[in-house]
């Protein structure tokens, strides 16, 4: 193959690539584990407007992205944790890698990028055994604590990981 993977940190250019990434991860990932009308409705076009507003911020958090031939295929966003009750200062906001690339590697360096082997804590959707394993090996642990996202249609449960 030869294909070179490159991690660097996230430009407004990335926003479409992000949002690609981020939708197409969410409708393989969460299939069966919420809704298939919610995964139907997500919108790569606004998903891109919203990550080009937030890298066009600057926000207070750290983005990446890994590219390989010139495509985005997966982004990274940490910074500092945004709960009152934090475990950590550090909080891994956000992971994704286009589903094809699940299982190649290729979010290791994405991780290490965005907090390295820091305390840090994140948040992962019940049930997603794959990504929960993921983060097991990264030395983090459910530490029971649950958050419920409301979304009208369905209440999703996140479990609290720390490292």
């Amino acid at each position: 193959m030869g294909m070179t993977l490159e991690v660097r940190p996230a430009q407004v250019s990335d926003a479409a690539g992000m949002a690609d990434v981020h939708v197409r991860t969410w409708r393989h990932a969460y299939r069966g584990l919420m809704p298939q009308d919610v995964l139907d409705g997500l919108d790569v076009a606004a998903r891109t407007t919203r990550w080009e507003r937030i890298l066009s911020s600057g926000g207070r958090g750290a983005n990446w992205v890994a590219v390989e031939d010139g495509s985005v295929i997966g982004f990274a966003s940490a910074g500092p944790a945004r709960d009152d009750d934090a475990p950590r200062e550090r909080e891994l906001w956000a992971l994704y890698l286009a589903p094809e690339r699940h299982g190649s590697g290729a979010a290791q360096p994405l991780i290490d990028a965005a907090i390295g082997a820091d305390p840090a804590y994140l948040y992962v959707l019940r049930g997603n055994a794959r990504a929960i394993r993921f983060y097991e090996k990264q030395g983090f642990r459910a530490d029971g604590d649950v958050k419920r996202d409301d979304r009208g249609v369905v209440v999703l449960e996140d479990l609290r990981m720390v490292r």
